[in-house]
């Protein structure tokens, strides 16, 4: 049992205490237990906020590769777009690397905007070998579909029998929803309700073409919708009406989608999304509702409870920040997410700041350093030989700019 002390805690989007953080391997405790139980070691954390870890609620990681593809072009469907990206010398260039490497490139661009947890949208035969390998955690305990419509790839035993073993097993059921402008996209809905696929299990990705319609049967059908507006810009120039979804009361939200089309991190994302909610309605989009929609509200989506907060009982995923004069919601607004000075996934320092040796002495085996914008940090595990053995599979020296750090 551990304790870093004199802390601002954001324990979730309604409440924040000063104090100390308790915590195990298990997750997060109170006080109480911490000291029946007995606390092993105290850090100081006086100047800090702790936030919850975040949850990325729409990615593919197997494409964490960059650079972007197809800026300026626009599409009508998804599958337009991915028969560019897959023409493209960047699919070319990745499909040059295992696996497993690109499994922990997408799991590193996660973790260091302060992400824990992330939804992987693929099925899970592609991903499961890397359960326990990654320093971040991705869910394991979902149903899927690709999609819904006339492009739909065969994932899943059919959209029916997903959503039935869905509500059995009280797991998501993970889907793209109207991917597209065109009339398929439009009718998408439509079909997965002839489909039985609607209901309280649904988490639906993108719904760009839908409207009030629309709106009330997701609302009706207590459903989940992920917004990935950087994503549907790029491709579609076009996004989903989520004021509309907002005030019809839907749970909602918030993911990077892929990085061929997506944001470069969560952070930027979030950023971004305030940015054209207030371009398309004139209206701000306040920062707790924001952070809801990257905690408490995919908690509640993907069936993990205490998930995005920091209460008794919840995995012991944070990241602590400096404290600043502004509001502790609009983090992502006054920092960069590399100014992130400690973050622990499972109870265990995956990045932070040169100051917090001592925890990673504490803790971790094998400390690698590095530095960005004049600060010195340390990660846990292996990320130089990441590098090298991109290299060694291109052939040159490639830097992604979903990592803070950069080489010369």
């Amino acid at each position: 049992m551990w304790e870093i002390n004199q802390l601002e805690i954001i324990r979730n989007s309604k409440s924040i205490e000063s104090g100390s953080l308790y915590f195990s391997k298990e997750g997060i405790v109170s006080e109480e237990t911490a000291k029946k139980v007995g606390i092993q070691k105290t850090f100081n954390g006086n100047g800090f906020r702790a936030y919850p870890g975040l949850v990325n609620s729409h990615d593919h990681l197997l494409a964490s590769y960059l650079p972007k593809i197809g800026v300026g072009s626009k599409h009508q469907n998804w599958l337009s777009f991915d028969n560019l990206y897959k023409a493209s010398g960047i699919f070319a260039e990745r499909q040059q690397l295992d696996s497993e490497l690109l499994y922990y490139l997408g799991a590193y661009k996660n973790a260091f905007s302060g992400v824990s947890t992330v939804s992987d949208h693929i099925p899970h035969f592609v991903n499961s070998p890397f359960e326990d390998i990654l320093p971040i955690r991705f869910l394991t305990k979902y149903r899927l579909a690709h999609s819904v419509g006339s492009y739909s790839l065969g994932w899943g035993e059919g959209i029916a029998l997903e959503y039935q073993l869905a509500e059995k097993e009280n797991v998501p059921f993970i889907v793209h929803l109207g991917e597209g402008i065109d009339e398929d996209s439009k009718m998408s809905l439509r079909n997965l309700i002839k489909a039985n696929g609607l209901g309280s299990n649904s988490v639906l990705i993108h719904c760009l073409p839908f409207g009030q319609k629309e709106a009330e049967d997701l609302k009706s059908a207590n459903s989940t919708v992920v917004w990935c507006p950087t994503s549907n810009i790029h491709i579609f120039g076009k996004t989903t009406n989520i004021q509309l979804f907002l005030k019809s009361g839907i749970n909602l939200c918030l993911g990077t989608d892929f990085s061929p089309s997506g944001a470069l991190n969560l952070w930027e994302e979030m950023r971004f999304a305030k940015k054209i909610y207030y371009d398309l309605y004139s209206e701000e989009l306040s920062d707790q509702v924001l952070f809801q929609w990257v905690t408490e509200n995919p908690a509640k989506a993907f069936r993990l409870p205490g998930t995005g907060e920091l209460v008794e009982g919840s995995p012991a995923d944070f990241f602590l920040l400096p404290k600043s004069e502004q509001s502790p919601y609009s983090f992502y607004r006054d920092f960069e997410n590399s100014q992130i000075s400690l973050f622990f996934v499972r109870g265990e320092p995956i990045w932070g700041n040169q100051q917090w040796k001592s925890i990673f002495d504490h803790f971790s085996d094998h400390v690698e350093a590095f530095s960005s914008n004049g600060m010195q940090f340390l990660v846990s595990g292996r990320i130089m030989g990441l590098w090298e053995a991109m290299d060694s599979f291109l052939g040159f020296k490639k830097d992604l700019a979903f990592f803070p750090m950069r080489r010369n």
